[in-house]
């Protein structure tokens, strides 16, 4: 038989093991009571740091997990405190500003105005340099090959947007061409014309007539050689008349000069001063 206490009185051993599992319960306690307020104060934490973020739309910010009221779409966590990400360009991604000589050609847009001045439409840069009366050349659409030598003129340019400005030029001196256009000229041979104080004239004869005399005349345009089909092979030019001389009249063509060099020979010494052919 065990061994007996005293009537009421715990065996020793019960005492010990209640003991035990007093000190346990004990220590259990006391550490769930420091975990409890370590994580209390790092959910505290982390709480006031969390919040959520359409990622569509950015404006939407909430302290909860949610659904975004516009696009419905789950909102993401992010931290307030997140830092932003470092962007770290490479080095061949970086270029030093720098002023650089540029010698390109300027073409802008241009019309000609009721007063036949050139308007166009030029950068701002583009027109630093160009002084009043420099050159330029103006092209139309209907013929971009024909380009018209024009000059800037000296008013100011009237600003077009923030980038342009409108500069005015006008027309240049120098050669007009004009299409050719079949024409019935009354035309002679440019070695049969002489020149004297008073005027052109040619030693001329009537139709059928053999006396050639001086006869004043008014002369036109001078004509290349080969000016009309059946001159084509000549190396003399032509010299349009526009008055003194009719169609079917004849004039002195070759040796013009020495022939009427006789001529007022004749005359100074009182003889006539026809030609006779």
């Amino acid at each position: 038989m065990g061994r007996m206490t005293s009537k009421g009185a715990l065996p020793t051993g019960v005492l010990i093991g209640r003991l035990v599992m007093l000190l346990a319960a004990a220590s259990a306690l006391i550490v769930s009571i420091g975990l409890s307020h370590g994580y209390d104060r790092s959910s505290t934490g982390a709480s006031a740091q969390q919040q959520w973020r359409c990622p569509m739309h950015p404006q939407v910010v909430s302290t909860v997990p949610g659904d975004c009221p516009i696009c419905n779409m789950a909102l993401e966590r992010v931290s307030e405190l997140k830092q932003p990400e470092t962007i770290v360009p490479t080095v061949r991604s970086i270029e030093e500003v720098k002023r650089r000589v540029v010698a390109q050609t300027v073409r802008a847009p241009a019309w000609v105005g009721p007063d036949g001045v050139v308007t166009a439409v030029v950068h701002k840069e583009a027109l630093e340099g160009v002084r009043s009366g420099e050159h330029a050349v103006f092209f139309r659409n209907d013929e971009p090959a024909a380009g018209i030598s024009v000059r800037r003129t000296s008013e100011p340019t009237t600003p077009w947007d923030p980038a342009t400005a409108q500069a005015r030029f006008v027309a240049d001196t120098g050669w007009l061409e004009l299409d050719a256009k079949p024409q019935e000229l009354l035309v002679v041979p440019e070695s049969s014309v002489l020149y004297s104080a008073e005027g052109a004239y040619v030693l001329a004869a009537p139709a059928g007539g053999h006396a050639f005399s001086r006869r004043t005349i008014q002369v036109g345009r001078i004509l290349d050689s080969g000016y009309v089909a059946d001159r084509a092979a000549e190396r003399t030019g032509g010299i349009v008349v526009l008055s003194g001389l009719s169609e079917g009249e004849r004039v002195v063509s070759a040796d013009a000069f020495v022939l009427d060099a006789e001529r007022r020979l004749r005359a100074a010494q009182g003889k006539t001063e026809e030609v006779v052919e």
